[in-house]
């Protein structure tokens, strides 16, 4: 991934030097994206979505890391990764009331088999149920999941948390597993 780090203080652009190597699945595009303003004295943004071949509508997501001395309220850092990703789903999936958690154990899932220590996570996770209605009445009811999160690294190498990140938008956009021992049903 082409990545600009030299905005960033030497000490931050080390942490994330590592970003130049990561390969993601052929499925996920990675680019960097401006960072959003007054977030943080350092920021670097992240897009990441998925290329399905057949459907229009697919993941995409944010990630942005931060860094700040002054460690704001709430950080408990000095650092701080806000990420947002979203996907349709299934309209069955939508309507199961055990959904709602189940998005976040990935997500603490997918940080931790990538290797990233994380503490002080927050976030929501939303489901979107739309129907059509007046001119749209012939639109398919569908359905979208949304995760908005943020945690502070535990450690200096950030690259577990984009690999991890990467990792749970594939699962939200219900992309199979990348260990090729598993093997998905239909």
């Amino acid at each position: 991934m082409d990545i600009d780090l030299s905005p960033l203080s030497p000490a931050f652009a080390g942490m994330l030097e590592r970003f130049k190597q990561v390969e993601s699945r052929p499925e996920i595009s990675l680019t960097q994206i401006p960072s959003p303003q007054g977030i943080a004295p350092e920021a670097i943004a992240i897009a990441a979505e998925v290329n399905h071949e057949t459907a229009t509508d697919h993941g995409v997501s944010r990630l942005v890391f931060c860094r700040d001395p002054q460690q704001p309220e709430g950080w408990n850092s000095e650092f701080r990764i806000i990420g947002y990703a979203k996907s349709p789903i299934e309209l069955d999936m939508a309507k199961d009331e055990y959904l709602s958690a189940l998005p976040w154990e990935w997500l603490k899932d997918s940080l931790s088999q990538a290797g990233a220590k994380f503490a002080y996570d927050a976030g929501t996770t939303t489901t979107v149920l739309s129907t059509g209605h007046g001119s749209l009445i012939s639109q398919p009811q569908h359905a979208e999941l949304e995760i908005r999160a943020s945690w502070a690294p535990l450690d200096f190498d950030l690259t577990p948390h984009l690999e991890g990140w990467i990792e749970l938008l594939a699962l939200i956009s219900g992309l199979p597993p990348k260990d090729s021992k598993v093997v998905r049903l239909s």
